[in-house]
């Protein structure tokens, strides 16, 4: 069966009949959330670009951003904790997902004794995988910021006068 006879539309089949209307929605739907997500993101710095230069036209001192705190306090910024911690969160969750759909393709093909369902035990390790590679990068995160913390106390402050 060709593809064009799939498509095919008589006076009696419409556009909703199609077997295509179902996958072709999800691609658009996945993609017009992608869209609105990332204009957000650009309306948000445009704005946020707006307020600094009226306040510079107004000759208002522009308060210092949370980056530029980080940096004259030698601290982490809280966006760096939040990150890890974000990062952390992510990879038990991913974790948490692998096991539990590793357990149920192994209860499924229990309960069926078919052992061919204990292929779909494999899709848990995606997951998994990931799960692992997130936790793997929040400890290196951590140390990072084990380590910049420690360069800054132990270097050698200079006296000003």
């Amino acid at each position: 069966m060709s593809l064009l006879a799939l498509i095919h539309f008589d006076g009696s089949s419409g556009a909703i009949d199609s077997p295509f209307i179902v996958p072709v929605a999800g691609c658009i739907m996945i993609l017009g959330i992608v869209v609105a997500g990332i204009w957000s993101g650009v309306r948000t710095e445009e704005m946020r670009n707006q307020e600094r230069l009226a306040a510079i036209a107004r000759g208002v001192p522009l308060p210092p951003t949370v980056e530029e705190l980080a940096i004259i306090h030698g601290k982490p910024s809280i966006d760096g904790t939040r990150r890890r911690g974000n990062t952390r969160r992510a990879g038990i969750i991913l974790l948490g997902s692998a096991a539990g759909l590793i357990l149920f393709f192994f209860a499924l093909a229990s309960i069926l004794q078919v052992r061919e369902v204990l292929c779909g035990a494999a899709a848990g390790l995606i997951p998994l995988g990931i799960g692992v590679g997130f936790l793997v990068d929040a400890r290196i995160q951590t140390r990072e910021l084990e380590e910049a913390a420690f360069n800054h106390q132990s270097a050698p402050s200079v006296d000003p006068r």
